[in-house]
């Protein structure tokens, strides 16, 4: 994870030296400098800048960025991770990479096949790249807006880009506009959804089964483990970090590594203690902060700056985020979470009252684009804030599309499946505690709370 900030002057209105652009755009990428706190990076021109702040994952010594190919004239900000980096070498046949950087390979991408590369991209991400001095760009967004990134259009056809409002809010634009979820952009096409699953066309109906659960999120988190700094599992207590913990656990026995989970409530909440059981049932090395009703109250200020909303249930349920990822940065840098699960699988309370399966499935997808301005949100603004990044193999483009084309039949709820998320339930039955794995549903308002 990063922060990233670009600018384009197209018409050359700027009239400072690139040595004093570079120093105006510098400080406004340092205003986000707690999502990259390993270094600072720039490369631009008379008239554009990419301005990047580092948080160190993959080759922590070379991956600095921007990543430039000045022999192509070809410059990359990325914020994110990009799984599918190795299989997309070897399925193009790109060059040998410069640096161990997981978004390297996309500027060779580029090269191939243009705008249509981001198609190709398995990952949480958000990027910049600029071409030809500049007067080529392309910017794009993952594909249910897990990554953040604004875009501002400026009085005299400047364009920025931003991981976070604060960095161009005050930069004289016409607009500020949240770069819409799974979309690219350029000056030529404006913005193109890329991200156009069959599952999400109003015409498609739902056949598949449950059988393939299990395989797709195994996939998932294997492929999230992708990392070269320590990492760990953000263990809230629910059946979605259990199941998560459940396919974490093997993989980190196999490579050797100590099973790190952390989990935050008030003393004696519901998801503290169910979290604890979890982690005596994994045997994991299990951190915990319990807080207290003061401490929450001291720190909403805190929560407002890094969130950027005043949306109160999102504020509310944030502050044990904050709490939760300032302790985890202190031990790993990168962690999994069970995020995205109940978008899935329809794992609100709500849904019991889902007059029929099509209604169900219907609403399964409005929440899903939703996803970008609440948890998705919350998860990266929260993390972030300490410079933690956070994952969520539920959100992998294959699991969704897996989980998403399952007859919603087998979802409803109903008599014979009571329980919400019933179909996740059964795919992990027997391999976690039963109090967890059949817990039902808490707001997370009162599972962190005193019970």
């Amino acid at each position: 994870m990063c922060g990233i900030l670009g600018f384009f002057d197209p018409q050359g209105h700027y009239k400072g030296t690139p040595e004093e652009l570079k120093a105006h755009l510098a400080g406004l990428s340092h205003r986000a400098t707690t999502r990259g706190p390993d270094g600072t990076g720039y490369y631009g021109g008379a008239h554009w800048g990419l301005a990047h702040e580092r948080l160190a994952i993959m080759d922590p010594e070379g991956g600095q960025q921007p990543l430039v190919y000045e022999d192509k004239g070809i410059a990359l900000i990325s914020n994110g991770e990009i799984y599918n980096h190795k299989a997309l070498e070897a399925k193009y046949g790109l060059e040998k990479m410069r640096t161990g950087s997981d978004a390297e390979p996309l500027i060779q991408l580029y090269e191939k096949l243009g705008n249509e590369m981001i198609k190709e991209i398995n990952g949480i991400f958000a990027i910049v790249l600029a071409a030809k001095d500049g007067k080529e760009i392309l910017a794009a967004r993952d594909h249910c807006g897990i990554k953040p990134l604004y875009m501002g259009m400026g009085k005299n056809g400047e364009v920025w880009f931003s991981s976070e409002l604060k960095s161009i809010a005050d930069q004289d634009c016409n607009s500020i506009e949240e770069f819409p979820a799974g979309h690219y952009w350029t000056p030529t096409t404006g913005f193109v959804k890329w991200y156009t699953p069959v599952w999400d066309h109003d015409d498609y109906v739902p056949t598949g089964d449950c059988s393939k659960i299990r395989e797709v999120l195994a996939t998932a988190v294997k492929d999230q483990c992708m990392s070269d700094v320590p990492f760990g599992l953000l263990l809230s207590g629910g059946l979605d970090s259990a199941v998560v913990a459940t396919l974490l656990a093997p993989i980190l026995k196999e490579m050797g590594k100590d099973f790190h989970t952390f989990s935050v409530g008030m003393p004696g909440s519901p998801d503290i203690t169910a979290a604890k059981m979890v982690s005596e049932y994994f045997g994991t090395t299990h951190h915990e902060h319990a807080f207290e009703a003061d401490e929450a109250f001291e720190m909403v200020e805190k929560v407002i700056y890094h969130l950027e909303t005043y949306e109160p249930e999102l504020i509310r349920s944030a502050i044990p985020n904050y709490f939760l990822a300032k302790m985890t940065s202190k031990h790993v840098k990168v962690v999994l979470t069970g995020e995205g699960s109940d978008e899935l699988f329809g794992g609100y309370l709500y849904f019991r009252d889902s007059p029929d399966a099509p209604a169900f499935q219907k609403e399964l997808r409005r929440i899903f684009h939703h996803l970008h301005n609440v948890n998705c949100q919350r998860a990266d603004r929260m993390t972030m804030a300490h410079g933690l990044e956070a994952r969520v193999p539920f959100l992998d483009p294959n699991v969704i599309d897996e989980i998403m084309k399952i007859d919603p039949a087998h979802k409803y709820i109903s008599d014979e499946r009571p329980a919400e998320k019933h179909a996740l339930r059964a795919a992990f039955q027997g391999e976690m505690p039963d109090a967890v794995l059949w817990r039902t549903k808490a707001m997370q308002c009162e599972g962190i709370g005193m019970t």
